[in-house]
């Protein structure tokens, strides 16, 4: 009797467990579904306690997202004269080759703002205004290209707020956004406000981004500038104009500079120009001397395209420093016919020649202060699209990511203020670039709103 009633025992009890391990399954060993981000009508900043100072950041994996309806904010202006083959997105969305599929984060802490922006885009565009020397022509321009122009532009995005009432003819900023500070009656050419004013936020790959920065400008009626401080860039000119020629070359050194996020990094001469030299040459004899008979044009073409030699017309030239180049031909039998009779002058003046069928870079970088240096970057371009933008065909890049961290309230008055006491929502617009800084698309007018 006692072993019946002890087999009941034993049977009960194991009912008992596998009725406690189903709840337990049901209730603790099934882990809830992971958060997928969503679509939302507006940019939402959700409060985090961890910063998301990284592209590979948690927060960003599972975070809503505004998808912006990327439309046609500037379309069919051209640049003036001797800026050419610049206008990548002359056309406006039609040029862009693909849909950008422009998306936006954000999050926020007690301290600052962060927007991830992500947009597709299968090429990179390093240079702006860099100078080249009897350069291409502009398909959509008739200036002379003869001597010195500048050409070649850069992908951007920008971002631009309110700091005071803003309006203008297409009306107020609060209705139609970036519109209002800017393309007045259909022209573009001013970027000003009526009344009011506008802070924007321009992260240029060519400009800012190679310091981690954006930079920081700010538009109202009388002016549209950086904003006070020392700013990223200055332009690499010998005089007023875009046909004045470069001031400064590379000096050889390595270009290593610490970004605004603590980390180093080697920007690419053939890009960038941070460590200068005077430019040194005589321009007009540097062209004779190439050209002379049977002497530099005859193997490497015209324009340094290549004929029985190497091109030397390409970016590559300009990773070399004068004084590699100077070595490199003193070391190679085959010019000594031509480059070993040229006194150190003449050497001077054919190695500016050269540099100049390259493309010198168009500005000079320098680490941003004060207002300048409020709004630093990340951004996923990495050494080996610098390579594949040198060689379009094997060019792999698909989509930039970009980062942008900027205090809350920085207390400048070039700034636009995120002051959570008085409103949680703000009015904003947004535009990309390809190879582009003057046509643009995007959204005139969207909305952040802090959760």
């Amino acid at each position: 009797m006692r072993i019946k009633k002890y087999l009941v025992f034993i049977l009960i009890l194991g009912i008992f467990i596998v009725v406690i391990q189903s709840c337990e399954k049901d209730n603790y060993m099934v882990p809830p579904p992971a958060k997928i981000g969503k679509a939302t009508s507006s940019l939402e900043a959700q409060f985090v306690n961890t910063a998301p100072l990284t592209l590979l950041s948690p927060y960003w994996k599972s975070a809503d997202y505004l998808k912006v309806n990327a439309v046609d904010v500037s379309k069919n202006y051209l640049f003036g004269d001797g800026l050419l083959n610049m206008t990548g997105i002359f056309g406006g969305k039609s040029d862009w080759g693909t849909d950008p599929s422009l998306t936006l984060k954000a999050a926020y802490d007690s301290s600052n703002i962060y927007i991830l922006a992500e947009w597709m885009d299968n090429d990179v565009n390093l240079s702006e205004a860099s100078w080249l020397w009897n350069g291409p022509g502009d398909a959509k321009k008739a200036d002379s290209t003869l001597k010195w122009t500048s050409q070649r532009n850069n992908d951007k995005i920008a971002l631009a707020f309110e700091i005071q009432t803003a309006s203008n003819a297409n009306g107020n900023f609060s209705n139609v956004g970036c519109a209002a500070s800017c393309h007045v009656n259909g022209n573009n050419s001013t970027m000003q406000p009526d009344a009011g004013k506008v802070d924007i936020w321009n992260w240029s790959l060519a400009r800012s981004a190679p310091l981690g920065y954006l930079r920081d400008m700010v538009s109202d009626p009388t002016s549209f500038n950086d904003d006070a401080g020392q700013v990223s860039s200055t332009r690499n000119s010998s005089g007023a104009t875009n046909r004045s020629g470069p001031a400064y070359e590379w000096d050889g050194t390595t270009q290593t500079v610490t970004l605004a996020n603590g980390q180093n990094t080697i920007l690419d001469p053939g890009f960038y120009l941070v460590n200068k030299t005077p430019f040194i040459g005589d321009m007009v004899r540097g062209d004779s001397i190439y050209h002379a008979a049977n002497s530099c044009a005859h193997c490497h073409g015209e324009f340094g395209e290549g004929a029985e030699a190497a091109f030397i017309n390409g970016i590559a030239l300009n990773k070399k420093s004068r004084a590699s180049l100077i070595s490199a031909m003193d070391n190679n039998a085959d010019m000594a016919p031509y480059w070993g009779v040229l006194g150190g002058a003449d050497r001077d003046n054919l190695v500016a020649f050269i540099r100049g069928l390259s493309g010198v870079p168009g500005y000079v970088l320098s680490k941003p202060t004060g207002s300048c240096a409020d709004i630093s970057s990340v951004n996923n371009v990495t050494p080996i699209h610098v390579v594949n933008a040198m060689l379009p065909k094997n060019n792999v890049h698909t989509k930039y990511q970009v980062l942008i961290i900027r205090k809350l309230k920085t207390n400048n008055t070039d700034d636009a203020q995120f002051d959570l006491s008085v409103s949680k929502t703000f009015k904003f617009g947004v535009a990309i670039m390809n190879n582009d800084s003057r046509n643009h698309i995007g959204s005139p007018v969207e909305t952040l709103t802090f959760k």
